[in-house]
């Protein structure tokens, strides 16, 4: 059968155990899109025909195909006892392959109790499809089901006047998700959370908790201080409650730098509600260090609501790295409404990385209007990244520039980010290669998440030889974190193998902020994992942020 018109839908099943529900789907389907637009039954091609080609021009004109998942879809055998899926020559395996080599998007429809298989579980030519959000059918609700799959092949096939269809092809592998739509690929936080007060409440309750049970100060404080970061725009008076006891307790603390930075996190938290208490608390940490980077985050904090003030504050700081990497947010924030004055405030970094990070984002707020001068600031910044000497640093600050310049100038974008990688790639130890690629990966996943997470399979295994353990640790809480966006299943098990507990919470957090927005059941399961007190916190008050601050 050939599918003809503007596009059609390829069912992929095997006939050993999904063979009715396959019919059932095909019936269904024919009579809302038309017999020609389905296609079923690659497995009855004639003797003598070549059938991975023949699959390849089935597809040819397909939009969709639906790869139907029955309870031994994953483990079904041939007569020797080798797993179907391993062999090459597999039907159902060049079906799917083929599709998704070819930017069709995949719809797993799972049925008869089956659960998605994950990345580990597949083929390499198949790991795309782990990434696919599923749709279940079943039989007791099937009108209702395959009425959902119905509307999203609806919109799939004859996307509506002025919404541009779902981008895929080669370098966008099965398409970018735009939604938690089935057969979108399932990204970090890239689908819409639900608001979910009551839960939210519940979280904070025990996050609160957590928090009352710790005796070590220094932990107290770090955990008090998770919770009202949280709570500053939803509940700022319990906010500024938990504020004036992380301050009381921090004031008691005879560590310097420790009682530097839970100083410095009140700041933080208090610049969003009373900027003139968070800089004075800010100004009382006597280390220089700390001190800095408190003031860093209030600037960084007025930088869209009050510039001046921001420009005063980081220009106070003695420290050049800090000073710019402030001045750069207060240029970002400028650049949209004012780019004259935000590029006057980037010409004042002497920081390179900083620097080139506030020109590349000014240049992209002037593509639109004046793309003359955003292509001499787009100049500059790359300069100023190519001067660099640190690679991991160099690699990241590349890796931004491009990351800036993706919707305005893919092309320019791409060649950043093939540089970007080089400098990573040159990096022998592995420590500074997981926090170079711990920026730049986000932005390679973009395009070419399974080009990605090789590169981070690599560093792993060049992290995994570390003999220093904190070092060892740090690389892998790197990698966890770079991995939360792209592959969360493996993100988790890289997380699970780090010795350190603190490390461990510390990744673990990460994933499950990143989950917060479209798996929060997961996210909390994550975060109730971490056995490090502080940063349990953290990540249940995260995933209560999330949940309250997303649209109902």
């Amino acid at each position: 059968m050939t599918v003809t018109g503007g596009g059609g839908i390829f069912v992929s099943y095997r006939r050993q155990e999904s063979s009715h529900l396959a019919g059932r789907l095909y019936d269904r389907l024919a009579d809302r899109f038309g017999e020609a637009q389905v296609f079923i039954d690659v497995d009855t091609i004639e003797p003598g025909v070549d059938f991975a080609e023949e699959i390849f021009h089935a597809l040819a004109d397909c939009q969709v195909l639906l790869a139907v998942i029955g309870r031994n879809w994953l483990t079904a055998t041939d007569d020797q006892g080798r797993r179907r899926l391993d062999d090459p020559d597999d039907i159902v395996r060049l079906e799917v392959e083929a599709a998704l080599a070819r930017g069709v998007r995949v719809i797993p429809i799972l049925v008869e109790g089956a659960v998605m298989p994950t990345r580990q579980d597949l083929p390499e030519s198949l790991a795309g499809l782990a990434r696919r959000n599923a749709l279940l059918i079943r039989h007791d609700s099937f009108r209702y089901d395959v009425g959902r799959l119905v509307t999203t092949i609806e919109r799939i096939l004859a996307p509506a006047p002025g919404i541009p269809a779902v981008e895929s092809g080669p370098g966008v592998p099965g398409g970018r998700r735009a939604g938690n739509a089935p057969g979108e690929v399932v990204e970090k936080g890239s689908g819409p959370a639900r608001s979910d007060p009551v839960r939210a409440a519940r979280l904070f309750t025990e996050a609160q908790r957590v928090a009352n049970s710790i005796t070590d100060a220094n932990s107290k404080t770090q955990a008090l201080n998770a919770i009202a970061a949280a709570l500053v725009a939803s509940n700022p008076e319990h906010a500024a409650r938990l504020v004036d006891e992380v301050e009381r307790i921090a004031n008691t603390l005879t560590d310097e730098p420790w009682k530097g930075w839970e100083l410095g996190r009140v700041a933080a938290t208090l610049a969003v509600t009373d900027p003139g208490r968070a800089e004075r608390v800010a100004n009382s940490i006597t280390d220089e260090s700390k001190r800095g980077w408190a003031l860093h985050d209030v600037a960084t904090a007025l930088a869209a609501t009050d510039p001046g003030r921001a420009e005063h504050v980081a220009n106070s700081i003695t420290d050049e790295f800090q000073k710019g990497s402030a001045l750069s947010k207060i240029a970002k924030a400028l650049a949209a409404t004012d780019p004259g004055r935000a590029e006057r405030v980037a010409n004042t970094i002497t920081e390179a990385s900083s620097k080139a990070s506030a020109l590349s984002d000014i240049a992209v707020a002037l593509a639109a209007v004046d793309p003359g001068r955003a292509d001499r600031l787009l100049t500059e910044a790359e300069r100023f990244a190519n001067s660099m000497t640190a690679k991991s640093t160099k690699a990241r600050t590349l890796s931004d520039i491009a990351v800036a310049l993706v919707a305005t100038d893919p092309g320019r974008a791409g060649r950043l980010l093939t540089e970007a990688e080089r400098v990573t790639n040159s990096i022998t130890d592995a420590s500074s290669r997981a926090f170079a690629l711990r920026g730049v990966a986000p932005a390679l996943a973009a395009t070419d998440p399974d080009h990605a997470i090789r590169l981070l399979r690599e560093t792993e295994r060049l992290a995994d030889s570390i003999a220093h353990e904190y070092s060892k640790a740090s690389a892998l809480s790197d990698i966890a974190a770079a991995l939360a966006p792209i592959d969360a299943d493996y993100a988790e098990r890289v997380a699970n193998s780090i010795g350190y507990e603190s490390m461990k919470g510390s990744a673990l957090g990460e994933i499950a902020k990143t989950l917060a927005a479209s798996d929060p059941d997961r996210a909390e399961r994550l975060a109730n994992s971490i056995t490090e007190a502080s940063m349990k916190v953290w990540a249940l008050s995260t995933i209560a942020k999330t949940l309250v601050a997303a649209p109902k």
